[in-house]
């Protein structure tokens, strides 16, 4: 009898465990899946797959040279001279990404370093490159207009660094 009693005290504390786990993997599934639905809305509009281009980034010292492929970062380097920054995507398609964020440039050190510049970024024309799609190309709308900034790389669709 004695025994019995034993085992059924031991079946019902690995009960009670075992819905104590599946409560807490619940809690913790519910965060993760309202996190990612957050992260989700954030990023682009546009499902995810094997075809939606990647972006080469720049940033950074481990990336200077040879660049990390990205989808939606959060800032990018577009070129040696200009770099956009608190980037909020609006899209990324398979045709093209579009972000608003924080423009600076070598062409506007003295004004915009410390207050970054408002602008419109579009990335296109897709290419496939060592395997992967990536986006060729960039234009970047500075708020309000580009104004007094004759740069190149203010100027229309410019060259985006693919390796």
């Amino acid at each position: 009898m004695k025994r019995t009693t034993s085992i059924a005290r031991r079946h019902k504390t690995a009960l009670g465990a075992a819905l104590a786990c599946v409560a807490v993997l619940g809690t913790v599934a519910t965060a993760t899946g309202a996190q990612a639905a957050t992260a989700s809305e954030h990023t682009a509009s546009v499902a995810r797959t094997s075809s939606t281009p990647y972006v080469m980034n720049h940033i950074g010292e481990e990336h200077a040279d040879k660049g990390k492929a990205e989808r939606s970062p959060e800032a990018l380097v577009l070129t040696e001279h200009t770099s956009a920054s608190n980037l909020d995507w609006k899209e990324w398609g398979t045709k093209k990404a579009v972000a608003t964020g924080e423009i600076t440039g070598m062409w506007c050190l003295e004004t915009c370093q410390d207050k970054p510049l408002k602008g419109t970024l579009t990335l296109s024309d897709p290419k496939t490159v060592n395997g992967k799609k990536v986006f060729s190309s960039f234009t970047l709308k500075l708020a309000g207009g580009n104004g007094s900034y004759d740069v190149e790389d203010l100027k229309g669709k410019q060259h985006l660094a693919t390796t």
